[in-house]
């Protein structure tokens, strides 16, 4: 099942045990090493919140567009285009990101199922090693409330870009969609979603900062800018 990442595999496992040479606990190493890989995506996601901030800014010329070539769809999608390409807006880049962290994702997931029973921590001692399912689900609860926290915290300039049921609905759906997929996974996937859900959290409000807006605007056309 998992031989299409093993390569991935091998490199999070050489760098997960030299992260428990000094740590001296898996738990301590796998949110190390969390750390490493959301840093090494970190660029990735910048782009993301980036196009988040472009779309917000073109929004009320895309409702605009709705609303007059609406029953044109041709010049809609042409004049859509067009604005795209007023705001430098990739609509390929926020999925772009996710498909570049899923096989990430399913690389920990191969890790820890495979490695994990030889791994424990103090840090979740309910369980007798990091390759079981979280016995109280504490660490999927708390993954999924975190990452509902996230959703609730807009990006600098794209405050507007999303109604309040809309970022409410959509943060119920962040919040289920971890809870779903580490509910019965080894709990060091869970610790590893969680320890990414904070780097997340802590991301999402230095970008509510005034050199968090400067970053999120940096480079982006005069048009989204303002």
């Amino acid at each position: 099942m998992y031989t299409w990442f093993q390569p991935i595999i091998d490199l999070l496992a050489y760098v997960l045990s030299w992260t428990f040479d000094w740590t001296r606990d898996w738990g301590a190493a796998v949110i190390v090493l969390t750390l490493l890989v959301k840093s090494a995506l970190y660029r990735f996601n910048l782009l993301a919140a980036r196009q988040q901030v472009r779309s917000a800014a073109a929004s009320p010329e895309l409702s605009k567009l709705r609303e007059t070539c609406g029953n044109d769809p041709t010049k809609l999608v042409q004049e859509t285009t067009k604005v795209y390409g007023k705001y430098g807006i990739n609509p390929l880049s926020a999925p772009l990101s996710a498909i570049i962290q899923m096989p990430v994702l399913m690389a920990m997931y191969g890790l820890f199922f495979t490695h994990g029973s030889t791994m424990t921590s103090i840090l979740i001692p309910w369980v007798a090693h990091l390759a079981e399912a979280d016995p109280f689900h504490l660490i999927p609860i708390a993954t999924g409330l975190l990452s509902f926290a996230v959703s609730m915290i807009p990006l600098a300039d794209a405050a507007a870009s999303m109604s309040g049921s809309k970022r409410l609905l959509f943060g119920v759906i962040l919040l289920l969609i971890p809870l779903v997929i580490t509910w019965r996974a080894p709990v060091a996937l869970g610790l590893y979603w969680l320890a990414g859900s904070v780097f997340s959290l802590l991301e999402r409000l230095f970008y509510r900062t005034s050199a968090g807006k400067r970053l999120l605007r940096r480079g982006l056309p005069e048009a989204a800018a303002t």
